[in-house]
């Protein structure tokens, strides 16, 4: 049997850390554990946490706080922590996340800003401090954004970049957008440091859509990276709020991509293990 790793899963709870954006998502959960997803549906042998966007006062415990819920959680394979990685302090509070021993990558969200921003040289110095720490960067952007992630990357050719949804292409958008969607992704697949998440759609896409809104998207990911650098992740809860739960996301990206049983393992384990250099699941 297949091992399988959901390669972007969230926690959170409201009662402990801040998270102003769920203000304005009134169909998620104030609280989501560990139970919770599991009850969501998705017979998985690991997953990857990712940070949930609470205040940068919090990264870190939220970060200790995820480490704290392993003994009770042997799925949980590993964590993607916040870290201020513009800030003059971005070494430092990267070597306060070194004491959590999952800890391997960070996230900090550049959807929300300006392509300026991927230019800072303070940027560039926080991803450098990643690299040399041998963790991931997770990479949240807009599809808009993807020149200049493009450009980061490449200016940053030993840091593992990790393109999160599929870099959130314009799912209502028609041949026009998909194209220049995709001629966008193609800058950042040309780099050898970059790998995608085949995770994030149903957050983007109107109630109710499948299969056959989500095939070409998916395949077009799968022909600018190939399954051995591509992984899937459900982003549970956050793209809960549909009509799929976390195992039909995954029959879904299998059915919809076509792949052979040896390109699906590298989708649904091998790739996540290797970039976030996991254990083997299973």
């Amino acid at each position: 049997m297949t091992s399988v790793v959901d390669a972007h899963a969230h926690l959170w709870d409201r009662s402990r850390f801040t998270y102003d954006w769920l203000d304005d998502e009134p169909e998620l959960p104030a609280v989501f554990l560990p139970e919770h997803l599991r009850a969501a549906g998705a017979d998985i042998d690991g997953f990857i946490f990712v940070q949930a966007d609470c205040l940068e006062k919090e990264g870190w415990a939220e970060a200790s706080w995820i480490q704290s819920l392993k003994p009770s959680t042997p799925e949980l394979s590993g964590i993607v922590a916040f870290a201020p990685l513009e800030k003059p302090y971005a070494d430092f509070a990267l070597g306060v996340l070194e004491s959590i021993p999952l800890v391997v990558g960070v996230r900090r969200l550049l959807q929300g800003e300006r392509v300026e921003f991927f230019e800072l040289d303070s940027l560039g110095a926080g991803l450098d401090a990643v690299a040399r720490r041998g963790w991931t960067f997770d990479a949240c952007v807009r599809w808009h954004q993807l020149g200049a992630l493009a450009n980061l990357a490449s200016r940053h050719e030993d840091l593992p970049i990790v393109v999160d949804h599929l870099g959130k292409p314009p799912l209502a958008g028609g041949p026009e957008e998909f194209e220049a969607w995709r001629t966008a992704l193609a800058a950042v697949a040309a780099l050898p440091n970059t790998t995608v998440k085949l995770s994030g759609l149903p957050a983007e896409a109107a109630p109710g859509a499948g299969l056959d809104l989500y095939r070409d998207w998916l395949v077009a990911v799968l022909e600018l990276f190939g399954p051995e650098r591509a992984m899937v992740g459900t982003d549970w809860p956050v793209s809960s709020a549909t009509n799929l739960n976390r195992a039909d996301w995954f029959e879904l990206v299998r059915d919809a991509t076509g792949v052979t049983a040896g390109e699906w393992t590298q989708l649904a384990a091998l790739t996540a293990e290797r970039v976030y250099r996991l254990p083997r699941a299973g």
